[in-house]
């Protein structure tokens, strides 16, 4: 029969189990914000990309209907409008005007940002180490050259 080594009551057993829990759960749940706060920004940037390029066809459909050159930028707002970003998480790109598209020679563009994604994903410092270290805007830009 092993015998209970002196000193050492259930009592502090109990103790060190809820330490060891403490721990074990600290080191999860920090890796489990970590997780999520990586993944989300990089499902709203490829979604912000969907969006741009979705709205760049949209605004392109207009000129192949026959308005050569005169892109309906109304088009573009409206199909950004029409997406699942609330309108505080679509913003234009610097550089672009109010419509998200922009045309230079030829070369159309539609640009949709967040430009404070701190705001979205809260960061959460430890050791002076910022999880999620966030860019300072996520973007999805999509562009095409005509002629």
């Amino acid at each position: 029969m092993i015998q209970p080594t002196p000193g050492l009551s259930k009592h502090a057993q109990r103790g060190a189990a809820a330490i060891e829990f403490a721990a074990f759960f600290l080191i999860f749940f920090l890796l489990f914000y970590a997780m999520v706060g990586y993944s989300l920004p990089l499902l709203l940037s490829a979604s912000y990309q969907e969006i741009a390029a979705s709205a760049l066809r949209d605004a392109l459909a207009t000129q192949q209907q026959g308005a050569a050159d005169a892109p309906d930028p109304q088009r573009a707002l409206d199909s950004i409008q029409r997406s699942w970003l609330p309108a505080a998480w679509a913003q234009p790109c610097d550089g672009y005007d109010s419509t998200y598209l922009k045309v230079n020679s030829g070369l159309w563009s539609v640009c949709v940002a967040h430009n404070s994604p701190a705001e979205l994903f809260p960061a959460f410092s430890v050791f002076g180490v910022r999880i999620p270290a966030l860019p300072d805007s996520i973007r999805g830009e999509a562009s095409i050259q005509l002629r």
